[in-house]
């Protein structure tokens, strides 16, 4: 019975993160990988009092793209990581990081960031429609891209952000 314990708790934790639609597909699909270009979209970015628009096309440096929901308990876990570090590149000149929600409004996310002290630019997208251009499920996703708009990097669920030089 403990053996059987040890192995479905974790599993539900993990669930909870994949699995929050009865949509979700059995495999995962994953459409972007390191090599690839970003594919082309464009959301509006809420940075503290400020609203830009965020458009892969258009890339000055170095890029994450975080996908997120901050009810999924790996989210939780690397929200903060992901801060800090934003934190430490933010001033890097062309350096952008936006965190973009999977089906989350901006009412969710800002109560969120504030009770957490968050400072990364975030996207809300009640839809899962820039998600679904990377992949179909798992969260926390991250992408590092070049100026070019190349996948240098991806990070899927527990991963430890790679500093880039």
């Amino acid at each position: 019975m403990r053996t059987l314990l040890t192995f479905l708790l974790p599993l539900c934790l993990f669930v909870g993160c994949v699995v929050d639609s009865s949509e979700e597909p059995a495999e995962s699909v994953e459409r972007v990988k390191v090599g690839d270009r970003l594919p082309s979209f464009s959301v509006d970015v809420i940075d503290g009092e400020t609203t830009y628009v965020f458009s892969s096309d258009r890339l000055s440096g170095r890029t994450v793209i975080v996908f997120f929901h901050t009810s999924c308990s790996d989210c939780q876990r690397e929200l903060p990581e992901l801060n800090d570090y934003y934190l430490r590149h933010r001033d890097e000149p062309g350096f952008q990081m936006v965190a973009i929600a999977r089906e989350e409004s901006a009412s969710e996310i800002s109560a969120y960031w504030q009770e957490h002290g968050l400072s990364i630019p975030y996207s809300p997208q009640d839809n899962r429609r820039v998600y679904a251009l990377f992949a179909d499920q798992t969260i926390p996703r991250v992408y590092i891209c070049s100026d070019l708009g190349l996948v240098e990097w991806i990070g899927i669920e527990n991963f430890e952000l790679v500093e880039k030089k």
